[in-house]
């Protein structure tokens, strides 16, 4: 008999091994995109600044629309943000809908307007964040991306919007809550 055929088998068997391993090794490895640990938290809306073209300057952006909000990331890769306007925690909404007039009604509608809210899960890169929406308060924000250039300042998160907002380059800025 000759042996020669059982010697070039058990040669393959070394060679699969090494591949079984190579695969697995590689199969483990993370395909999560790495996000800057950093952002892990929650935060409290500071200021939202507006950009003077002009000067050069950033400087106290007033509006009447966002005054109070916070940021939270979870740190795997999902966040979450609600912005409210001046005021809005002390609205009376202790009325049943159905009591209001019309009056009523809109002035509630109007400041359930100024509430915004959003999930999303959100990755890094250099210095830019994509938060890919889930759920928004206004349903066409829905699976839409909000693209910020961002900077850490000691404990403050810098957001800064890339599209212009009310003809305005602006930024918000959080503090580490």
């Amino acid at each position: 008999m000759d042996k020669m055929p059982s010697m070039k088998l058990f040669g393959f068997f070394p060679l699969m091994n090494v591949g079984l391993f190579l695969l697995t090794a590689f199969a483990c490895i993370s395909k999560e995109p790495k996000n800057d640990p950093r952002f892990h938290g929650m935060w409290k809306l500071d200021i939202i600044e507006s950009y003077d073209s002009i000067s050069g300057k950033w400087s106290h952006y007033e509006t009447d629309q966002y005054h109070d909000g916070y940021i939270l990331y979870d740190g795997k890769g999902h966040m979450a943000v609600h912005l409210t306007s001046k005021g809005y925690r002390d609205f009376d909404v202790s009325k049943n809908v159905d009591s209001l007039d019309m009056e009523g009604l809109k002035e509630r509608l109007k400041r359930y307007q100024t509430n915004f809210v959003y999930f999303a899960d959100y990755q890094t890169k250099e210095n830019v964040i994509d938060h890919n929406r889930l759920s928004a308060t206004d349903p066409f924000n829905w699976g839409t991306v909000l693209t910020r250039d961002f900077e850490f300042k000691n404990d403050t998160l810098i957001l800064s919007a890339r599209e212009s907002i009310d003809a305005n380059k602006l930024r918000l800025r959080w503090v580490k809550y």
